[in-house]
């Protein structure tokens, strides 16, 4: 039996919320100014349910961090 640490399969470039590509900018590399998240206020409830999802921090996508107000 093996007492190894489980290993994360989290993948820096998905959202924690829906598992899709969160267009990350700093994840790809490139400067945080070129990231969609630094034009535009994001959803504070969205980025609570992040935070508490249990997994290491990554950025929210567009959809989950800025859903459209009904």
């Amino acid at each position: 039996m093996s007492t190894a640490n489980p290993v994360s399969y989290a993948n820096p470039m998905r959202c924690p919320l829906c598992e899709q590509e969160n267009q990350c900018a700093v994840a790809a590399g490139s400067e945080p100014s070129r990231c969609w998240c630094m034009t535009t206020k994001i959803d504070e409830q969205a980025k609570r349910r992040a935070a508490s999802s249990g997994t290491e921090k990554r950025c929210l996508c567009q959809q989950c961090g800025c859903p459209i107000s009904k």
